[in-house]
C-alpha cells in the first residue's frame, strides 16, 4: 500500500488529482520499427549482407555461386509492472476515488520505460549468435569538451551518408536531444543566423518537427555521466521495439486485504539495435 497517500488527506475538499510535471507518452516508440506479438522470451532479426556482382568475361562461363552473408540480432523480452493499493478509508478521507488517476500514472511510467528500453538498445550491446555486439568507435562522436555543435551535426550526417543509411537511401532519420543540447543549438549563431531558421528556432524556442534532415526527439532520459550527455541519431529501420504484451491494467478488490482495491499495470517489451551503421552516438559536454 502506498505510504505517500496521506499527502492527499489535507486536501479534504479537492475533487481531482493533478499529475506533477512528467513525460506522459513514449517519445521513441513511433520513431523505431515495431515487432508486435512476440511469443516466447526473444525473437531473432535475420539480416542479409551486401552482395557484389562480378564482371562476366568469358563466353559460356559457369554460373557463379557466391555464398550469401547472414547475421542475426535478437530482441529479448523483459516484463515491467507497477502496482499499488487503495484503502477504502483513504477514499473516504479524500472524498474522491483515485483509481483512474493511479492507472494513468502507472501507464505514464510504463511509457517512459519504453523509451529507456529503446535508449539502452541504441547505445548498448546488441545480442547476436556470436555474442554481444557493441556500437563501433566509428559510429561514436566524442564530446570533445563541447556541447552539440554544428561540426558534430555535420559529422553525424556524414556518417549516415558514408553508410548509405540516410534519406538518399530512403531512411527516416531522427536525433534525440535534452535541455542542454537545445540550449547549445539556440545559442549557436552559426546555426541560427539564417533568417528563416532564426524565426522558427528563436521565436518558437524549439527545433520543430524536422531540421537538418532529422526529426528531433526530446528526452530527459538520455544517459548523463560525469557531465557528458550521450545523445544519438538513428535511422528508423536501425532499431526495433518488440512487444510480447502491450500495456495491460487491472483494478480489482483484493479479498486478502480487506477487499481494498488493488491497481496494477504491466507490459512485456524489448528492443534491439539491428544495424550498427544506422545509429550514431553523439556525446555532448
Amino acid at each position: 500500500m502506498s505510504q505517500f497517500i496521506t499527502e492527499a488527506f489535507v486536501q479534504q475538499f479537492a475533487d481531482n488529482f493533478l499529475h506533477v510535471a512528467q513525460q506522459k507518452t513514449s517519445r521513441f516508440q513511433m520513431c523505431v520499427l515495431e515487432e508486435p506479438n512476440i511469443v516466447g522470451t526473444s525473437k531473432s532479426v535475420n539480416r542479409l549482407g551486401q552482395r557484389t556482382a562480378q564482371k562476366r568475361t568469358t563466353r559460356h562461363a559457369d554460373t557463379p555461386l557466391n555464398d550469401q552473408a547472414h547475421s542475426t540480432r535478437f530482441i529479448d523480452l523483459f516484463d515491467w509492472d507497477d502496482g499499488d493499493m487503495i484503502d477504502d478509508q483513504d477514499k473516504i478521507r479524500m472524498l474522491i476515488d483515485p483509481k483512474s488517476e493511479y492507472v494513468q500514472a502507472m501507464v505514464q511510467g510504463l511509457n517512459r520505460a519504453k523509451d529507456d528500453v529503446v535508449i539502452t538498445a541504441a547505445l548498448g550491446n546488441s545480442r547476436s549468435t556470436t555474442g554481444n555486439v557493441a556500437l563501433p568507435a566509428g559510429q561514436k562522436i566524442a564530446n570533445g569538451g563541447t556541447g552539440l555543435t554544428k561540426a558534430k551535426l555535420i559529422q553525424t550526417k556524414q556518417i549516415f551518408r558514408a553508410n548509405e543509411a540516410d534519406e538518399y537511401a530512403g531512411e527516416e532519420l531522427y536525433f534525440s536531444f535534452s535541455d542542454g543540447e537545445l540550449s547549445d543549438i539556440l545559442s549557436d549563431t552559426t546555426l541560427t543566423s539564417a533568417d528563416f531558421i532564426q524565426l522558427r528556432l528563436l521565436q518558437e524556442g524549439n527545433l520543430g518537427t524536422k531540421w537538418m534532415g532529422f526529426t528531433w526527439v526530446p528526452s530527459q532520459r538520455l544517459p548523463l555521466s560525469g557531465g557528458i550527455r550521450s545523445t544519438f541519431a538513428w535511422a528508423k529501420s536501425g532499431i526495433k521495439l518488440g512487444t510480447g504484451a502491450e500495456i495491460m491494467t487491472r483494478v480489482g478488490e483484493d479479498p486478502g486485504k480487506g477487499f481494498n482495491v488493488r491497481v496494477y499495470a504491466k507490459m512485456s517489451i524489448g528492443a534491439a539495435r539491428v544495424e550498427e551503421e544506422k545509429v550514431v552516438q553523439v556525446d555532448c559536454a
